[in-house]
């Protein structure tokens, strides 16, 4: 059964518009270089508190 994770980037309300607070490049990058996968970017960015969830997925090895 394959195991997920999610990592929270929190977006930023500007004049100019959203930004993201961190570089999702880097954050899928580093979890791939851990052994998971990246499944999908969640935009929640008309919440309160506004972000992307990225999802990841790990399958275990038998």
């Amino acid at each position: 059964m394959p195991e997920y994770s999610f990592v929270s980037i929190p977006v930023l309300r500007r004049r100019e518009g959203l930004l993201l607070a961190r570089d999702y490049r880097e954050a899928i990058a580093e979890r791939a270089a851990e052994g998971w996968e990246f499944v999908q970017a969640i935009p929640l960015e008309t919440h309160v508190e506004p972000r992307l969830d990225l999802v990841f997925r790990k399958v275990e090895s038998r």
